[in-house]
């Protein structure tokens, strides 16, 4: 993981973006940018996930309805 603060936030609101640059079968490489509601960009990150498939939360879990679209 790679994160880089660019600017400090003292108030107001944060909006975050992530998207999925490149998804494979066991790799997965991902980016986030944190704006605020001025739109200037405040921080900026990039991930690196391995996808283990048959990994399941315990307990019970439900996705919340924003996921399952």
């Amino acid at each position: 993981m790679k994160l880089n603060y660019l600017a400090p936030a003292a108030k107001g609101t944060m909006i975050a973006v992530g998207r999925g640059i490149r998804v494979g079968k066991t790799l997965c490489l991902g980016e986030a940018a944190i704006e605020s509601d001025t739109g200037t960009l405040l921080a900026h990150g990039t991930a690196t996930m391995m996808i283990l498939k048959g990994l399941r939360l315990q307990g019970e879990f439900k996705w919340p309805p924003k996921f399952l679209d």
